[in-house]
């Protein structure tokens, strides 16, 4: 039974498979189930030599749905001075501790071309209302193949069960990877 449950979540991520390019929201913990969250981030993209059309402000709009207490799912459209950017994604709770939740992340964008994303990430929460995350966030453009990678390291703050303000840092791994600065707050409503 377990090993059917693996297979169904591995088979839904690769259907949806997503994260925005460095998804600018990174998160080990999921949203709470029946629950709806919706986020505005504006994002600086930071000299991006490769993608020159990305340099500037973004500005990225997430709507998402919690599915169980382990599994949500969101859609992205990110207003860049290029291409605008829609992305979809499935998000899996694998492991959770007393103040500590990982999770896997997997979707597709489409933004100049059609792209795979996947994302590992580690939560810890010193206290209920501060949120410390990083993690490996990877896109690879399918039509050109170019590989993407960033370190997301991001503080947020809960100021009650509805509210949720961020700042991230998006530190690139990959020489087609640029600098990343974002924030933003998401709104939940149960």
């Amino acid at each position: 039974m377990r090993v059917k449950r693996i297979f169904l979540v591995i088979a839904v991520i690769f259907l949806f498979v997503s994260e925005a390019d460095s998804q600018v929201i990174n998160f080990g913990k999921t949203l709470p189930p029946r629950s709806f969250g919706l986020t505005l981030a504006p994002v600086h993209n930071v000299d991006n030599v490769f993608h020159y059309e990305l340099e500037g402000m973004s500005y990225l709009v997430m709507a998402g749905y919690g599915i169980r207490y382990d599994l949500d799912m969101n859609i992205k459209y990110g207003y860049y001075n290029g291409p605008d950017f829609f992305s979809a994604d499935v998000q899996y709770l694998f492991r959770e501790t007393r103040k500590s939740y990982y999770s896997f992340a997997g979707g597709m964008h489409k933004w100049k071309e059609y792209g795979v994303d996947l994302t590992v990430s580690y939560t810890h929460t010193p206290q209920y209302w501060a949120n410390l995350t990083f993690g490996l966030d990877m896109d690879i453009d399918i039509s050109v193949v170019e590989l993407r990678a960033w370190v997301p390291l991001n503080f947020g703050i809960n100021f009650d069960d509805r509210y949720f303000v961020y700042l991230e840092y998006d530190l690139p791994v990959t020489e087609r990877s640029w600098d990343i600065l974002g924030g933003g707050i998401t709104f939940i409503f149960r």
